[in-house]
């Protein structure tokens, strides 16, 4: 049985990984127990699942995909959706007025809904007219610093207000931080207007606004590490780029790809453009850690950017140390590499995956760094991704195991040329099934922060242009992918976030094939 823990701290799996008993399983939290309930009927719990047939899969994925079943999730969400504290508190559903799929009920509503949806459409005209000079003077004008500090003078200014004003009024449920309440009566209103690409990627590059020095943890140093002692006084650039330590621009062309990924199966069948990897380097101390975060930042593979995930992957890096009974480090932080990839719909999603494995083999070819030292770390789509460059690291083991013999004079040089897997991978949140939504995916829209009903409206129709038939996107979703030699993974999600069934298939289809998982759910988020 899969076991579930209530609080977990994903940094401190991420510290753990390649050390002895780094992922042992944590006891089942009491009012968690559900976690699991929604999914786990769908495959078998027995312990040889990795050496079911094919027919066993196919006839799985038959039941998982037939209408009864996608009937009985779209039950459980919206079941879980009558318990949640929906729209503000307010008692009408205010996308009635932009949505097509939403019926008004009563008289008022179907009154109002032409003059509303008519004015809305306006602002948003409106809106599109004055953003491109508003995003490009924000972004390219306002120093970096500047952001940050406007933007937490205005919260430090709006908590109270709403404290006083709104009070525990508009989460999804009154045990939730005064905090996320504020925000959620922020964010709510994105639903009512299209959220286009354009939005979508200034929104998502703005993260590192809200991620200042001056925000980052507190902890006292031992002194054992001479390297982690000198961050402070090193000479750095992070303050040019709103972090604390050294950052290195990486644009580096590869020589040679290893890792066979979708239609590029080799360096031949990639252009020169194709072999350049670019990203984020973040160096904490004066000279490089032993082990390193594979950050992969998240947008729905339709945005997101490595500068705009500089300061939450920094954050990750800085409390990925192991700390004795009194907070203190004992040994190093951990450095950061942020690759950027090919976004849709200018590419494909093989162009991402391409490109995240480039960066991985850029790690440990040319930087060095050994593979058992590398954790991947990856955000949403971003969690897709990690899953996807594991997959085909061990698609790429197993292929060379079967058709290699080691009595061969060359398999030892043959053998160099697989890439070994990494320590292992954190799923925060993670986008892994591309096929038509269900349950949480299709429910949880009406209250998700993130993945609101604009931003479900806009993203969902990519992934059929770009993947095409259900076929197609079964294929191209890891949940549905072989986990046979996968390293330990930790799944982070919300119990209240669009991703929550995916997410726990994917640690059910991954604990059943013998893939040691550790999973960490959380409520109201």
């Amino acid at each position: 049985m899969l076991q579930t823990m209530k609080i977990l701290n994903p940094a401190s799996i991420v510290a753990a990984f390649g050390e002895s008993a780094a992922l042992s399983p944590h006891p089942q939290a009491s009012d968690s127990t559900d976690s699991t309930t929604t999914i786990s009927s769908l495959f078998s719990s027995d312990e040889d699942a990795a050496d079911a047939s094919r027919l066993d899969h196919d006839n799985n994925l038959r039941e998982y995909f037939s209408a009864a079943n996608v009937e009985r999730m779209d039950k459980i969400a919206a079941d879980e959706n009558e318990r949640l504290n929906l729209n503000l508190g307010m008692p009408v559903d205010l996308t009635v007025f932009t949505r097509r799929d939403v019926a008004p009920t009563g008289v008022v509503q179907k009154v109002l809904r032409p003059p509303v949806r008519t004015l809305l459409r306006i602002l948003d005209s409106l809106l599109a007219y004055i953003e491109s000079p508003i995003f490009r003077f924000w972004s390219n004008r306002v120093p970096l610093r500047l952001r940050q500090k406007l933007t937490f003078l205005a919260w430090g200014m709006y908590l109270p207000i709403h404290k006083t004003l709104v009070g525990r009024r508009t989460g999804l449920h009154r045990d939730v931080s005064l905090e996320c309440h504020a925000l959620t009566s922020i964010m709510y209103w994105g639903r009512l207007f299209p959220v286009t690409v354009k939005r979508m990627r200034f929104s998502l590059s703005q993260l590192h606004v809200w991620h200042p020095p001056d925000q980052y943890p507190q902890w006292t140093l031992t002194g054992h590490s001479l390297e982690t002692d000198a961050v402070l006084n090193k000479p750095r650039n992070g303050n040019r780029y709103g972090i604390r330590g050294h950052l290195h621009e990486v644009h580096h062309r590869m020589k040679l790809k290893r890792t066979p990924t979708g239609f590029r199966n080799s360096t031949k069948d990639a252009s020169i453009e194709d072999m350049v990897v670019t990203g984020q380097f973040v160096q904490h101390s004066s000279l490089p850690s032993q082990k390193v975060i594979f950050w992969i930042f998240g947008g729905a593979f339709l945005g997101g950017d490595s500068k705009g995930n500089l300061g939450i992957a920094e954050k990750m890096g800085m409390l990925c140390t192991n700390r004795d009974k009194n907070n203190r480090c004992y040994d190093d932080m951990r450095d950061v590499f942020i690759p950027d990839y090919r976004l849709v719909p200018e590419h494909h999603l093989d162009d991402a995956v391409h490109d995240i494995a480039l960066a991985y083999e850029y790690l440990i070819y040319e930087r060095h760094i050994q593979p058992d030292d590398i954790s991947l770390v990856g955000v949403s789509s971003g969690g897709g991704l990690v899953v996807l460059l594991l997959q085909a690291l061990a698609k790429a083991r197993r292929e060379f195991e079967e058709t290699s013999n080691e009595n061969d004079e060359n398999y030892c040089e043959s053998s160099s040329r697989v890439v070994p897997m990494p320590a292992g991978g954190v799923l925060m949140g993670p986008f892994v099934d591309y096929t038509e939504p269900k349950g949480s995916m299709k429910e949880y829209i009406k209250h998700d922060l993130i993945v609101n009903q604009s931003v479900y409206d806009e993203g969902i129709p990519y992934l059929e242009k770009v993947l095409g038939s259900h076929e197609n996107r079964v294929k191209a979703s890891p949940v549905f992918g072989s986990f046979e030699g996968l390293p330990p993974l930790c799944i982070c999600v919300s119990k209240h976030e669009v991703v929550f069934d995916q997410a726990m298939l994917l640690a059910k289809r991954a604990k059943e094939q013998g893939v040691d998982v550790t999973v960490g759910v959380w409520k109201y988020m």
